[in-house]
């Protein structure tokens, strides 16, 4: 579990120990822990809790103290202005802050690279996230696409609903606080990874120019095969996104954790758990549904690591690897 990484960290556990009643209390004032007496944990119980974590022993932990262990370390930074600012996240950690800003660069010129995935004349208004992986090629989930194109003959189409064919956009903005939008149309769908395929790929064409002219955004670099061989496990990388509610995921960590808001583009930081089993990575950011085809970036070189698809709540987060991308990228698309 994303846990055994946090602890894994003497500083983080460090701040943790030191910041343990604050964030009792701040649970207890938010509301985020329903009935949660402030008096009622201690920093000795959150000492043993972090050594049962380490030694992995399987012993039980308390669920209101697990919820604000989980609410320590594994922060969503609004993305407003093309940037994130630390200062507006409570689940954050100065630590984790600290670390994202010394990337803050790397995550700046990734940002507006990366961008929603809307629709129109469809029950959804917007289904995913996505991402610009080589020029005029956006790389999302195939489970996404699936939303609203399907198989046809040798090609695809974009589904009907009432007669309606379905419209699909790529929107790089859609920030908190913000009803600005920075909109590429989607044109066609280039490839879907088919069924009996075990990775949740696919891409679409993207306008080289958005609906008042803007110039499309640059790709995001892939990392290569050695670079992901040689990139240490329990590296820091950053997930670039658009989180949605989750009926499948705790009501009550959702909140507390995104406040509530949800449908905007976000930035959450964790670190990789495991690379290149079978094509794919393991990450621990707090991710939700809407966070399906979102990057996951390497904080140290900027490059993409992987491509985001789904996860265990409380657990792991998968993602296919870079290499498998560009690898899918060359035989489909550029071929």
């Amino acid at each position: 579990m994303f846990q055994n990484l946090i602890f894994s960290n003497p500083k983080l556990e460090a701040e943790f120990l030191d910041r343990f009643p604050e964030l009792v209390s701040a649970a207890g004032v938010s509301g985020g822990l329903e009935g949660l007496d402030s008096i009622r944990f201690k920093t000795d119980d959150a000492r043993r809790a972090v050594t049962t974590i380490q030694e992995g022993t399987g012993d039980p932990i308390d669920g209101e103290l697990e919820a604000i262990i989980r609410r320590f370390g594994r922060p969503a930074y609004f993305v407003q202005h093309n940037t994130f600012d630390t200062t507006l996240a409570p689940s954050s950690s100065q630590e984790v802050n600290g670390i994202v800003n010394e990337a803050k660069g790397l995550i700046d010129t990734a940002i507006p690279r990366v961008g929603r995935i809307n629709l129109r004349n469809h029950r959804k208004p917007w289904v995913g996230t996505g991402w610009v992986v080589a020029r005029n090629v956006l790389v999302t989930n195939r489970h996404v696409v699936s939303e609203f194109a399907e198989r046809s003959g040798d090609g695809y189409v974009f589904v009907e609903t009432n007669g309606r064919t379905a419209r699909a956009e790529f929107d790089t903005l859609r920030e908190h606080g913000s009803g600005n939008e920075l909109v590429f149309r989607l044109r066609t769908v280039l490839w879907i990874a088919p069924p009996a395929n075990s990775y949740d790929v696919a891409f679409l064409s993207i306008d080289a120019q958005g609906e008042n002219g803007e110039s499309q955004p640059d790709p995001i670099d892939l990392m290569g095969e050695q670079e992901l061989a040689e990139m240490p496990v329990e590296r820091w990388t950053a997930v670039i996104g658009y989180p949605a509610f989750s009926p499948y995921n705790s009501a009550q960590d959702q909140q507390r954790i995104f406040e509530g808001i949800y449908d905007v583009k976000r930035m959450q930081p964790g670190q990789i758990m495991a690379k290149g089993v079978n094509g794919i990575v393991n990450h621990d950011a707090t991710t939700l549904g809407g966070n399906s085809g979102s990057v996951v970036l390497d904080l140290t070189s900027g490059k993409a690591v992987a491509l985001h698809f789904g996860g265990i709540e409380g657990d792991t987060n998968s993602a296919v690897a870079a290499p498998i991308v560009a690898d899918l990228l060359r035989r489909h698309v550029q071929a």
